[in-house]
């Protein structure tokens, strides 16, 4: 088998009422092949549809020609032969292209590419909501929308809270934050697992107060609390809080994830299979978390594709805890030929063969590409935070 095309599809896909996520394009990488088997991987990166394509197009020469099935032969030559290795951009576009070798190396075998790797250890998977609030900061329509997103299904539930904070003692922030967890926590009931993503907004110090205000609540875990190279800072969170800590949304590399595990930094990796050079490099990194007793957590506010892919790495890591799922109750959730459906709080696996879904092409072209963007965020001063 040998891959004829590279072919990009950029769907777009407005976020409602916008509120903590971006509008956006989901990028979508095809492979098609001289067998007439074509197989399917996601790239998205928010807000850098041009940088990816470029980075595609850069890489191109070095896919056509290619065995899918020598998937790890192919990364190799993707990462190591240009001399430079890396960056987000470069590993987004790998990422789908891996992900895609992947999908035909299953649909040649005619299995699940789960069952090509020792079958799952688990019958179901569990997942959270992100994004359900929209970015609500009062109680009565945070409590509107929790209702919405317990009778869809999920039982577990993510939310952060977009708000320019100063860099040190925000008192206020920490308050705001407090509130909303409180109403979120009421809203959800005391059994349903609790997570807060701070995106990396805060100094270490004022993570440090962030989460101590919330260990009453019960989090399951507190994401990104600073920047993820300030592997020290992080890791003093971990020692001054006690809420599990987690990342790796923004790692590309498996040596990344393995600092952050030396320094007790996280206990839960969060990689994103459409950024972190794909599915096998994910893998690695659910390895690598479990020699250090820890647990994977795959990242995913993308969309359906990437969910229903990173299934198959959250189905055989035995120290897999909980997947990430972007709250969709509209047409996103059909742009995939076997939409994902929340039960009682999990989604099951995936039984076709290589991902076990198609894109649904008829969806793709009513949903042209759009100008992307993301809000942007000000500090009262007029000095820029990070999103």
């Amino acid at each position: 088998m040998k891959i004829t095309q590279v072919e990009a599809v950029l769907v777009g896909a407005p976020t409602p009422g916008c509120g903590l996520l971006s509008n956006r394009n989901y990028f979508y990488i095809l492979l098609h092949t001289d067998e007439g088997l074509t197989g399917l991987g996601e790239a998205t990166l928010e807000s850098h549809d041009e940088s990816v394509l470029g980075s595609l197009r850069d890489l191109e020469d070095l896919i056509i020609g290619q065995d899918p099935r020598q998937v790890g032969k192919l990364m190799q030559t993707l990462i190591r032969q240009r001399f430079w290795k890396g960056g987000v951009v470069k590993a987004s576009a790998v990422s789908g292209v891996e992900l895609a070798c992947w999908d035909l190396i299953g649909k040649a075998a005619g299995k699940p590419v789960c069952e090509l790797l020792g079958g799952a250890v688990r019958d179901r998977v569990r997942v959270y909501a992100n994004g359900w609030t929209g970015g609500a900061t009062d109680p009565a329509i945070i409590r509107e929308k929790a209702a919405a997103a317990l009778e869809y299904g999920y039982s577990a539930f993510k939310f952060s809270l977009a708000v320019p904070s100063w860099p040190v003692r925000d008192l206020e922030t920490v308050r705001r934050i407090r509130r909303a967890a409180e109403t979120i926590r009421e809203a959800v009931g005391p059994d349903s697992p609790l997570l807060f993503d701070g995106h990396g907004r805060y100094d270490s110090r004022l993570a440090i107060q962030v989460g101590q205000a919330l260990e009453e609540l019960n989090l399951m875990f507190f994401e990104e609390p600073v920047q993820p190279e300030d592997e020290e800072g992080m890791a003093l969170v971990a020692d001054k809080v006690n809420i599990p800590i987690a990342a790796g949304e923004r790692l590309t590399r498996l040596q990344e994830f393995r600092r952050l595990f030396e320094k007790r930094a996280i206990c839960i990796a969060q990689p994103d299979l459409a950024h972190c050079h794909g599915f096998g490099e994910g893998l690695k990194v659910a390895h690598l978390a479990e020699a250090f007793d820890g647990f994977v957590a795959p990242h995913c506010p993308m969309s359906p594709v990437i969910t229903a892919i990173s299934l198959h790495l959250d189905a055989v890591a035995p120290n897999f805890l909980i997947q990430e799922r972007l709250f969709l109750d509209d047409w996103r959730n059909e742009i995939i030929t076997e939409p994902l459906k929340v039960k009682e709080g999990y989604l099951e696996l995936p039984s076709g063969p290589g991902w076990g879904i198609e894109l649904d092409m008829e969806m793709v072209r009513k949903h042209p590409r759009i100008v992307a963007g993301t809000p942007r965020l000000f500090r009262p001063d007029g000095a820029v935070c990070d999103w």
